[in-house]
């Protein structure tokens, strides 16, 4: 298996949240330190259903619908489904040197978003509305910038949560630009700006609180920033979009951007379709053949659109094109259709809403509405498949900027305890609902608030389904702690959820975190275990549910919680070991001193260095054992031999 399966295997895990943590995932919940995406020219190849997996929703990357060519008539066609949520900033865009308007309101499903209107010196102005849900558990992230070629002064900027009192742009030479940050009445975020010039990027913000102490930073690559080095200058499209070459490992790669920030990447040799539209639902933009003149789509709500194309002035072979969508609603299906210079038709695709199952599984029973999200403008379809043997699926919902939600739970024999989450918005405050598929002998299942209240589930089976489904409501924003399944005849199971707010809270909390090998600290929080790599947050482990210890984790059939991070492996074992042996294939292995927790949690924590010679893929970890004082075996706990899933 390569790199690239490595890292599609660990983002559908993390996507389909199994919270069973192995090396296979390895970095599927830092919380703080954007990943660098996957190569996007696979976006083309996958399924629609697929692709909120890899494509997370940038607000720079939004496209606004209007076809006015002044700022209110921009303003207009957004709010058009929208309602205002709290005042407006006017913000100084000293790349323009027109003002820059931001603010924040409700979408048309309830879910919250942050709009902003770019006047330009030379161009019509254009506009935006996207999630601003926090993003991957940040204190402060990326949502925009106002860099351009031939700007001497750009400004990047972002949001933040209310008790950020400041925010640092840091260059890669490491020196600091001091930005501002304001609130905004009403508003559910702070906003945070950084000026800078033009030839000295930045690379990162740090950020600190309202009384400076230190959060951490967050990385530009949240903007996705374009790869490789340009070949030549850009092409300049509508609505601010232009289209640049850039040279890669992989060949000659073709980048649509906006201000300094990537909205779509594509590879023309690796695109063997007529017509190639980057997954993006809110934007029409890709390539086509070079006899491609026209661009035809139509949705199933009845929105059509009309895309001229433009041939590529780099003698590639192919043409382009970039324009906003009509629809961005991923329920809706489109058709596709391809006209020649003549008007001739000379291609033609039909592409599935995502509310339908996959196009390519297997459906086993009934496909259902999750209940509780009925009212909320869209529900969540889930269905079983026999596409890989039990599969548990699910699609759709309110989700910010209609993506919702898209998934599939592999196994229920290698994972027997999978979950997810759907949040709806309406009516108002909305609910967070949990589910997932429940084994035959399953009696009940309860929901674990922080505060120790236990909320029980309902069970629904559908007509010709292999299995229940088990859901359970609570209002938005309630934290929960984890899942406490009974099975007829067996101990109860602790099922723990990755607490939301893990990093955040290890970062404010005063607590003296315990020591390890390897540059590993360890610190108990509400709901999980944080773990510091050389100082830097690394991925968490499942804490105790609330009333109970981490030892109530363990059991025989999974007697180690673990997991390998960039240097290091660690985790938590049984009270009395002493040592953990790590084995790998082809013959590497490493040792971990293990000591006991400070925490009166009836365990021992463990780290180590990643073997020398040890394999770069994780997924070669086969076998942790736990030795006592005097070298008796007390556990060990083979790992399931699991593969990339195949699309």
């Amino acid at each position: 298996m390569n790199d690239m399966e490595e890292r599609l295997r660990a983002a559908f895990d993390a996507q389909a949240r199994t919270y069973e943590p192995d090396p296979h995932a390895w970095a599927r919940i830092m919380e703080r330190r954007p990943r660098r995406r996957p190569a996007r020219w696979l976006l083309a190849a996958l399924p629609v259903a697929l692709l909120t997996v890899f494509v997370p929703v940038l607000l720079n990357g939004g496209l606004g619908r209007n076809s006015a060519i002044d700022p209110t008539g921009v303003y207009q066609q957004l709010m058009k489904e929208r309602t205002p949520l709290g005042k407006e900033a006017s913000v100084d865009n000293p790349s323009e040197g027109k003002p820059l308007r931001i603010w924040f309101a409700r979408g048309k499903l309830g879910y919250p978003e942050v709009c902003y209107i770019v006047e330009r010196a030379a161009g019509e102005p254009y506009g935006a509305c996207v999630d601003a849900v926090d993003w991957r558990n940040a204190d402060a992230w990326y949502v925009g910038s106002t860099l351009r070629d031939g700007a001497g002064t750009a400004m990047d900027w972002g949001l933040a949560l209310q008790d950020v009192g400041a925010v640092a742009g840091v260059t890669k030479g490491g020196q600091e630009f001091q930005g501002t940050v304001r609130s905004l009445d009403g508003a559910p975020y702070r906003l945070w700006t950084v000026t800078y010039p033009s030839q000295e990027p930045m690379s990162k913000i740090r950020i600190s609180d309202v009384d400076g102490k230190g959060l951490g930073w967050w990385s530009r690559d949240g903007l996705f920033l374009p790869e490789g080095q340009p070949m030549s200058a850009p092409m300049g499209l509508s609505q601010g979009i232009s289209v640049q070459p850039y040279l890669t490992k992989e060949g000659t790669r073709l980048t649509w951007s906006r201000h300094g920030a990537e909205l779509s990447s594509m590879l023309p040799s690796a695109t063997d379709s007529p017509v190639a539209i980057s997954g993006r639902r809110d934007l029409i933009i890709g390539l086509a053949r070079k006899d491609v003149a026209r661009i035809g789509v139509s949705f199933g709500g009845g929105s059509t659109a009309s895309v001229v194309t433009r041939p590529d002035p780099w003698n590639l072979g192919v043409t382009l094109f970039a324009a906003e969508s009509p629809s961005d609603d991923p329920a809706e299906g489109r058709r596709v259709t391809a006209y020649d210079a003549s008007g001739k038709q000379v291609w033609s695709r039909d592409e599935p809403g995502t509310t339908a199952p996959y196009a390519d599984d297997k459906v086993a029973g009934e496909v259902m509405n999750l209940p509780g999200t009925e009212g909320s403008g869209r529900p969540v379809r889930i269905w079983f498949t026999r596409r890989s043997g039990d599969g548990f699926c699910y699609t759709g919902g309110p989700g910010p900027s209609n993506q919702g939600v898209t998934g599939c739970f592999l196994s229920l024999a290698q994972n027997p305890y999978p979950f997810h989450q759907a949040t709806t918005y309406l009516p108002d405050p909305g609910a967070d609902i949990y589910f997932g598929p429940a084994l035959a002998d399953w009696e009940s299942v309860e929901a674990v608030l922080l505060d120790g209240q236990r909320v029980g589930a309902s069970f629904l089976r559908g007509k010709g389904a292999p299995y229940p489904v088990w859901h359970v409501s609570v209002p938005r924003g309630t934290e929960v702690g984890g899942f406490v399944v009974k099975a007829k005849g067996k101990p109860d199971k602790q099922v723990p959820n990755y607490s939301k707010s893990c990093a955040k809270q290890a970062a404010r909390s005063e607590a003296t975190p315990q020591t390890l090998p390897a540059g590993i600290t360890a610190l108990l929080v509400p709901g999980c275990a944080a773990f510091w790599e050389n100082g830097e947050v690394a991925p968490a482990l499942p804490g105790p549910l609330p009333g109970a210890r981490l030892s109530d984790l363990l059991d025989a059939a999974r007697p180690v919680q673990w997991v390998s991070g960039e240097t290091a492996w660690y985790g938590y074992a049984p009270a009395g070991t002493a040592k953990v042996e790590l084995r790998m294939k082809g013959g590497a292995s490493g040792t971990a001193e293990a000591v006991p927790d400070v925490w009166g949690q009836n365990v021992t924590l463990f780290a180590a260095p990643t073997p020398k010679g040890a394999p770069k893929n994780r997924s070669d970890i086969v076998a942790l054992t736990g030795y006592d004082a005097g070298g008796k075996e007390l556990w060990r706990y083979e790992l399931p031999n699991r593969r990339a899933p195949k699309f």
